[in-house]
């Protein structure tokens, strides 16, 4: 299982500028770790696993956004999307659900950003690890995912 540490390294390897908190409760969703951080829950993002077909796929978008099954089929080019199970996100990323960072994953994943995240300059996200939040820019966080921008929330 990855943590926060393989976070923090993966983004210093790459000259990334964030920060991790470690919080005493757990942080599994967007509203809890608004909540803990004292955000507004546009600045917490989340990301998302689903399975276009047989590919996986994430999607990261705020985490007052709901993501649209139409839009990411046109988006995708694709009539099957499902969302993966938290045992599949866990193999396929090395984090827990409520954990799971927008990158550093354990197996290569086609990444999607909404463009409401690009939006809020400073985001939060999991860290890795249920009580672990990563700060950094959203243009940071573009830039060393390499995500696609796209409308995919309702």
């Amino acid at each position: 299982m990855r943590t926060s540490v393989d976070v923090h390294n993966y983004l210093q390897s790459r000259d990334i500028p964030h920060e991790i908190f470690l919080l005493n409760s757990p942080t599994r969703t967007a509203e809890r770790a608004a909540a803990l951080l004292g955000l507004n829950l546009c600045e917490i993002i989340k990301t998302v696993i689903f399975f276009v077909d047989s590919e996986p796929v994430a999607v990261v978008t705020c985490g007052d956004k709901k993501v649209s099954y139409k839009k990411l089929k046109k988006v995708l080019g694709t009539s099957r999307v499902r969302l993966a199970s938290p045992e599949e996100v866990v193999e396929l990323t090395g984090y827990v659900v409520g954990a799971t960072p927008p990158f550093c994953f354990e197996n290569k994943i086609r990444i999607l950003i909404d463009k409401s995240v690009m939006d809020v300059e400073v985001v939060y996200t999991g860290g890795g690890e249920i009580n672990a939040m990563l700060k950094m820019k959203s243009q940071d966080l573009q830039g060393v995912t390499q995500g696609e921008i796209v409308d995919v929330n309702d």
